[in-house]
């Protein structure tokens, strides 16, 4: 039986601070939570489908395109802001978060809590590993991601 939660890392650790996304999925994956499975997704784009099918709450972790914040910001989406800010939850992968979304509206997949948190690279030039502001940044984008699915857990109807 799959987890009623899905927490799902985006992005490409090859870039340093793309791999932003993973790298925070890891942090809470550590955790240890219940009723939560995390993925790394990668880049993997609209292959995510499956992965997403059958869930009751998506909570996505990626870097964040905006160049209104400085590098190192923690932005939060709910559902209808990820539908209506394409732009802002675009990372340096192929396919947008709002793309793999509506397909999964097409598919009839898309869970019922959805929310992200994303952060401002300082960089995404070719190198492993983080950048120090994104290292710095890190340990706040995973509270709030924290926070968010402490509220999954109290907004969705537990199963029989």
């Amino acid at each position: 039986m799959r987890e009623r939660v899905l927490v799902l890392g985006l992005g490409n650790e090859l870039f340093t601070d793309e791999g932003v996304g993973v790298v925070a999925s890891r942090r809470i994956a550590d955790l240890g939570l219940t009723d939560t499975e995390v993925v790394d997704g990668g880049t993997l784009g609209l292959g995510l489908l499956p992965t997403i099918e059958g869930r009751e709450a998506l909570l996505i972790l990626d870097a964040v395109v905006d160049s209104d914040l400085p590098p190192g910001s923690i932005v939060v989406y709910g559902g209808e802001d990820l539908r209506r800010e394409a732009r802002l939850l675009y990372s340096a992968h192929q396919l947008g978060v709002n793309e793999i979304l509506a397909a999964a509206d097409l598919a009839g997949v898309t869970p019922t809590e959805l929310a992200a948190v994303g952060m401002v690279p300082a960089s995404v030039e070719t190198g492993y590993g983080l950048t120090s502001t994104a290292e710095g940044a890190l340990s706040e984008m995973v509270e709030t991601a924290r926070r968010i699915l402490d509220g999954f857990a109290t907004r969705t109807v537990a199963r029989a």
